[in-house]
């Protein structure tokens, strides 16, 4: 599961989230990718999101949160 800002500087340059979303694709891999427009890549934006990505990775795992 990825979170990604549409607003990052290093989005078209350095992070490429479109090619981890092919890969996973090509090979079957379950992936999740939510493009948020217009927000700040900090505290602020990684805080909306971060109980989702807890909850994600724990039900991977078999566990509750």
């Amino acid at each position: 599961m990825i979170d990604q800002d549409l607003a990052d500087k290093f989005l078209t340059e350095q992070l490429h989230p479109e090619i981890f979303e092919a890969a996973c694709n090509s090979t079957g891999q379950t992936f999740t990718l939510r493009r948020h427009a217009g927000d700040d890549p900090g505290y602020f934006f990684i805080s909306t999101f971060i109980e989702d990505h807890l909850r994600h990775h724990a039900a991977r795992r078999g566990t509750n949160i």
